[in-house]
């Protein structure tokens, strides 16, 4: 990097020394004087150079040839005719050192001759820990001189923006730059970019993007920290969307398909200056600065309907549900509705994850309400983004078809056509005091109201969060020694024999709570009262009826249940014994457990009389 540093800064002062003299008159001496050249390194690795060549005084009718010295490569490349104040080469991907070579000749005067040799020094730098720096959103500095041009890098001579021009070009100083950490890139112009003649405008002037500069492409970018951005896409860019490698576009039709910029990112991070050669050897020159990351939203999460009575609901005024309240069945009939997530991601985007289906009503085509695929606009495919103002106790999601509860809900009314969609909906909001429940009311025509009520998924610690057996051949047994199930273990067989048993679910909650949830069927055996061992509705108190606690003791590696009828694995198994009738379950049991390095698997053991232990093995759901 300090290699490129160097060159170019050396490239920089050498140019502003270069006169560029007019035609000669005939008397001058026949001796062309003064002949020099500049090398200048202009990639981060190291082998690709610019030689700039002069003379004193300035003639531009003099031809420089340049021989760079490489035996090995394309003579037509090697050696370089030109007037103009650069010609680069690649070099070979190893250290080396060359000879260049530069000839000054003019008709009617000698040719003059001069050689330095250059070192290549190849090395490719990787980047620095700690990112990508260039993550994040990015515009023109909102100051004087934020982009320029003129005739040499370093120089905006030619023009410089000033301070008036971040009001009047306001819709090129808020054109977002984004880089993103899956190393794709995005122009965001909004409705108004700045436009030029070469585009179509008859002035320079405010106007909507003109295609492929409208942000409409697929892009990506590639950053070497040692000095450059490569954008990689027809029609992306960065600072003014005509300037490219060496030339200024005349026409959107000629946009090319990838355009690096020579860059340099301060300090902090925070600003980055950005200059591109163009034709004749002049730079333009963009100061970027980078938004400040957004601050962590409290919604910031996947969040679903609660599964509970009264999750959404609908009536006359602000908290009234009197005309519909979904009920405790509407969880299982209306499955499909609440499985699908509402996602506040982090950068303030915002996405309906629907899955294969949701609840359909007849205005969205369906022959009545039930199951099915998501339909347009609804779907999920949106592009949208949300604001939540905490203070004012709303949230705002912009993208046409994006919503929360349900599709057809929006300000003041409701939809009888997708294709109605608004582009924007506001809800008023409220959120728990500890962030995982949000109470959400939007009125509807006649002075009514949409409520609903969404819990966030919450990312479970340690043991918390839902468990079924492992569906894994030993996935329980007991034997007559601790970790030892010699006298029985269960194979990958019992896990369609005992299907019953495989599906039941033991729910470790955030609150300290813990839940047996058996469904209709459970494993049975005959101290249960089961003719034979079998699957059966669950026997009380061991049917998940009981109102249950946990500890959960990481360190002594120990789970204890609280709760008559609470357990894991098998209902008969107690701290050391098996039950032979119901009523004596205990009113707690203590399990050894160890749960994996991933926090996927969790191994319990508990020890029974005779010193014999059961073992159970756990898969987090």
């Amino acid at each position: 990097m300090k290699l490129l540093k160097n060159g170019l800064y050396l490239l920089g002062i050498f140019l502003l020394s270069i006169t560029t003299a007019c035609e000669q008159d005939d008397d001058i001496s026949s001796v062309i004087g003064g002949l020099d050249f500049v090398i200048a390194t202009l990639n981060a690795e190291g082998n690709e150079v610019g030689v700039v060549a002069s003379t004193v005084p300035g003639d531009n009718r003099i031809v420089y040839t340049v021989d760079f010295g490489d035996a090995n490569g394309d003579a037509d490349e090697v050696v370089r005719d030109t007037s103009g104040p650069m010609v680069r080469y690649i070099y070979p991907e190893e250290t080396a050192t060359y000879t260049i070579t530069v000839t000054a000749a003019l008709p009617g005067r000698d040719d003059v001759t001069i050689t330095k040799d250059h070192t290549v020094i190849f090395a490719v730098e990787p980047p620095t820990g700690g990112g990508d720096p260039l993550v994040g959103t990015w515009r023109l500095a909102p100051e004087a001189g934020a982009f320029g041009v003129g005739p040499a890098f370093g120089d905006v001579s030619w023009f410089s923006s000033s301070a008036d021009d971040v009001s009047t070009r306001d819709c090129l100083f808020d054109d977002e730059y984004v880089f993103n950490a899956d190393g794709t890139f995005q122009n965001v112009l909004g409705s108004e970019t700045w436009l030029e003649p070469w585009q179509g405008a008859t002035a320079e002037e405010c106007g909507a993007p003109i295609f492929p500069h409208d942000g409409s492409g697929s892009s990506t970018y590639t950053y070497n920290p040692a000095g450059n951005v490569t954008i990689n896409g027809t029609g992306a860019f960065l600072g003014l969307s005509k300037v490219y490698n060496l030339g200024e576009l005349a026409s959107p039709g000629e946009a090319p398909a990838s355009i690096t910029y020579i860059t340099e990112l301060s300090a902090d991070g925070n600003t980055l200056d950005l200059d591109i050669e163009i034709a004749g050897g002049g730079f333009w020159s963009f100061k970027l600065v980078k938004d400040a990351p957004p601050e962590p939203s409290a919604l910031d999460g996947i969040w679903r309907l609660a599964p509970v009575s009264g999750a959404f609901g609908v009536g006359p005024a602000l908290g009234d549900v009197s005309w519909f309240s979904s009920t405790s069945d509407d969880v299982t009939t209306r499955a499909c509705l609440f499985d699908d997530t509402y996602v506040f991601n982090s950068e303030g985007t915002f996405q309906n994850v629907l899955g294969s289906e949701t609840w359909l009503e007849t205005w969205q085509g369906a022959a009545a309400e039930e199951c099915g695929a998501p339909v347009f606009p609804h779907d999920g495919s949106a592009s949208a983004s949300y604001s939540y103002d905490a203070g004012a106790g709303t949230i705002t999601l912009d993208g046409t078809g994006a919503f929360l509860g349900l599709a057809k809900v929006f300000n003041l009314g409701e939809l009888s056509n997708p294709a109605d969609a608004p582009a924007s909906i506001t809800y008023l909001a409220e959120l728990s005091a500890d962030g995982n429940t949000l109470d959400l009311d939007i009125e509807i025509a006649g002075g009514g109201y949409w409520s609903f009520k969404l819990v966030k998924d919450v990312v479970p610690t340690g043991i918390q969060g839902t468990w079924k057996l492992a569906p894994i051949s030993g996935a329980f047994g007991v034997g007559p020694a601790f970790g030892d199930v010699s006298w029985f273990s269960s194979t990958t067989d019992d896990i369609t024999l005992r299907d019953c048993l495989f599906d039941d679910e033991y729910v470790f909650n955030a609150d300290g709570s813990f839940q047996n949830v058996l469904g209709a069927d459970t494993w049975l055996e005959t101290w249960q009262g089961a003719a034979a061992e079998e699957c059966g509705a669950p026997v009380f108190p061991h049917d998940g009826s009981t109102s249950a606690t946990y500890e959960y003791d990481e360190g002594a590696g120990t789970i204890t249940l609280n709760g008559t009828g609470a357990f894991l694995g098998l209902a008969k198994v107690f701290n050391l014994g098996e039950l032979s009738n119901p009523a004596d379950a205990p009113a707690s049991i203590t399990y050894l457990s160890e749960l994996s390095a991933d926090g996927n698997t969790l191994e319990v053991d508990i020890e029974i009389a005779g010193g014999g232990y059961w073992s159970f093995t756990f898969a987090r759901q």
